[in-house]
């Protein structure tokens, strides 16, 4: 082999290398933004629901609608029967939520998303409609009420804008990646009530907006790969009480190599 083959080889070996370092960094930051849209989503409890109107053909018609984002990314929704997104999603499923930072002040500059998704009447299993009412338990009120039915959004795009210049397209399996925590989320849950109320108190005293809340108030209401949702709950729980639900998201995502435990772990040891 002669001195001029070997330098090419090193060439194209030291290129090789740093096209799969740059992959890699691209492949990360991507992941990063992924986590960044799904905290926001999960920090968020309603967005746009916008379906496309059988009265006025073919335009979108959008509103409010509250919702609840499942570990896969998908979407649950609780509509009547006699809403007009009821009504259109019946005909066609296509539909599109658009939830944005609620607190921020600039309307420009605020990161949002965009889930692409076709709707699915019926579809949600029961132990996803007690999540929903656990988040809104306003809501069980309906049920006798107005034919009110689920549905599931199946997302299949997603777009994040999470700043200026921050623009991405997520595919679907891009977007369901998180790992799933539900197998070990309710005892974590009743383990963080049980014997460890302080950190619970430590934690959102640290992270909410309004501080001074005492051990064996707050109440954790879910848990996911991102953070929890909670109450403080003042004197007896009421639905006002869970009206005013937050989510605290934990240091870094959950997943193989940081597990929930650590996760709650190094969120109480930073909110002390």
């Amino acid at each position: 082999m002669t001195t001029a083959s070997i330098i090419t080889e090193t060439q194209d070996a030291s290129q090789e290398k740093d096209t799969l370092s740059i992959t890699a960094e691209k492949r990360d930051t991507k992941k990063t933004h992924i986590h960044n849209a799904r905290k926001l989503m999960r920090q968020q409890h309603s967005g746009v629901l916008s379906t496309l109107s059988l009265s006025m053909k073919g335009f979108p018609f959008g509103s409010i609608t509250p919702y609840l984002m499942t570990e896969e990314g998908d979407i649950v929704i609780y509509a009547s029967d006699i809403a007009q997104h009821s009504r259109n999603m019946k005909v066609e499923s296509k539909v599109s939520l658009c939830v944005h930072d609620a607190h921020a002040q600039d309307s420009q500059a605020i990161a949002r998303v965009t889930l692409c998704a076709y709707a699915e009447i019926d579809a949600v299993d029961k132990d996803l409609q007690q999540a929903y009412f656990t988040l809104f338990p306003q809501a069980k009120a309906y049920v006798k009420a107005h034919d009110f039915r689920f549905y599931l959004l199946h997302v299949d795009r997603v777009r994040y804008i999470g700043g200026f210049g921050e623009i991405y397209w997520f595919s679907q399996e891009e977007w369901s990646e998180s790992l799933p925590v539900s197998a070990q989320s309710k005892a974590a849950i009743e383990h963080m009530h049980a014997d460890h109320a302080d950190a619970l108190a430590d934690i959102v005293n640290a992270f909410a907006i309004k501080s001074g809340v005492n051990k064996g108030t707050v109440k954790m209401l879910t848990c996911y790969a991102e953070g929890f949702h909670y109450i403080v709950v003042r004197s007896t729980e009421s639905d006002s009480d869970t009206c005013n639900r937050q989510f605290i998201p934990f240091l870094k995502e959950v997943n193989e190599d940081y597990s929930l435990r650590k996760a709650m772990v190094e969120l109480t040891k930073y909110s002390r």
